[in-house]
């Protein structure tokens, strides 16, 4: 790997900022110093420095992060932060496995492999995503088999979704696509508002409940395993 990607990769900015840091003088790769962009590195058996503190460099990254309420899922934030500035070590290569809203909490994956992606997002098999929702109003249980059916969105038949009343106000709705705005506008057809919004699991994979919005973690072998 090169030596300008690998650093803007773990945090070190831009190619353009990475170029001017090599240029400072102050990185190595194991005793040798470098200014080249271009120069290569062999990370199974290269140890790279930037002011003598050893980089760290996970090939793969698959994060499981609590995203929070005013957090927009993109590169480019508009009017909020990106949920990728609480990530320690930002990387260029990071994607975000469907993306939440910004008044919208919970799990989010973060990762940088792109057959991973596909797997969750766009695998052969449907992958229902459970959100945890509290509406302005009492859920009406007549629209169960309506949504257990597929309503219609946007002129196309939504696939069958899964409803549990909690109580009242509260059910948990599971769903396999991810259209815009897609829980909130299915409310809507239920005659419905959406007050709060919550995701709580993907497929398999539960949110860990020890980790506070902002926080994140990487997923364990066991979870990678639902989706590879």
């Amino acid at each position: 790997m090169r030596i300008d990607k690998l650093l803007s990769h773990v945090g070190y900015g831009s190619r353009k900022q990475v170029r001017t840091l090599l240029k400072s003088g102050t990185v190595r790769v194991n005793d040798t110093l470098i200014k080249d962009p271009k120069s290569h590195v062999n990370l199974d058996i290269d140890h790279v420095y930037v002011d003598d503190q050893l980089i760290e460099y996970e090939a793969k990254v698959y994060i499981m992060m609590h995203k929070p309420y005013g957090y927009e899922c993109t590169h480019t934030p508009d009017l909020y932060p990106s949920v990728l500035e609480l990530i320690n070590q930002y990387r260029e290569d990071l994607m975000m496995v469907g993306r939440l809203d910004v008044d919208t909490e919970g799990l989010l994956l973060i990762t940088n492999d792109g057959q991973f992606l596909h797997n969750v997002a766009h695998g052969k098999k449907d992958i229902y995503k459970t959100y945890y929702v509290e509406l302005e109003r009492e859920f009406d249980s007549k629209y169960i088999d309506a949504l257990n059916q597929g309503l219609e969105l946007d002129g196309q038949k939504l696939k069958p979704a899964k409803v549990e009343i909690i109580e009242n106000n509260r059910i948990l709705l599971s769903i396999a696509e991810g259209k815009y705005h897609q829980v909130k506008r299915m409310m809507a057809l239920c005659h419905n508002y959406v007050t709060y919004l919550k995701r709580i699991q993907i497929g398999p994979l539960k949110l860990d409940d020890t980790l506070e919005p902002g926080e994140y973690r990487s997923l364990t072998e066991k979870e990678l395993d639902y989706f590879m």
